[in-house]
């Protein structure tokens, strides 16, 4: 079965009705009463940078114009064993930036990222992915591709804290 996994700043959730929608969905866990203040959108680098960190890997679907300003998402070595043993397997990795062009177009270092999604992800990867992400980029809203299930990371939450509640 094929599903997503979809990562964006809290903050970008005042768009749209987004918001009044991921905290009626089940579960949703770390709604605020009020959305945070608008923080920076984080870079290409920024995000794989987080990612590299907490050990996480992936296929790449992006590509990036000035590759060597940006550590590479290293692909999983043994999706299989990944899989058995709580691995940090992405999946389908894709980085959308903010005003991009277009999908598939190659994104430089600095682009400012406004959604990371997941393709395939193992659970253990998510998590540590949104932790991650949270930390370099404040508060993030994540959602999968059903529209049943939204929660928030906070920065500073651990994996340890959120595993018990984590719904992937």
């Amino acid at each position: 079965m094929s599903w997503s996994l979809f990562v964006i700043p809290l903050h970008q959730a005042a768009h749209g009705g987004v918001m009044e929608w991921a905290a009626a969905a089940t579960p949703s866990r770390g709604f605020p009463s009020a959305l945070p203040a608008p923080v920076p959108l984080p870079t290409v680098a920024g995000i794989l940078v987080a990612l590299d960190r907490a050990g996480c890997h992936g296929d790449p679907w992006f590509q990036i114009r000035d590759a060597d300003a940006a550590p590479p998402l290293l692909r999983c070595p043994d999706p299989a064993f990944c899989a058995r043993n709580r691995g940090r397997d992405l999946g389908e990795v894709s980085l959308h930036g903010a005003e991009q062009a277009g999908l598939g177009l190659p994104l430089s270092s600095d682009t400012r990222v406004e959604t990371v999604s997941l393709r395939k992800p193992s659970r253990a990867g998510t998590l540590a992915a949104a932790c991650a992400i949270a930390s370099a980029a404040g508060p993030q809203l994540i959602f999968d591709d059903s529209g049943d299930q939204a929660f928030i990371v906070w920065p500073g939450e651990s994996e340890a804290d959120l595993a018990q509640d984590w719904p992937w």
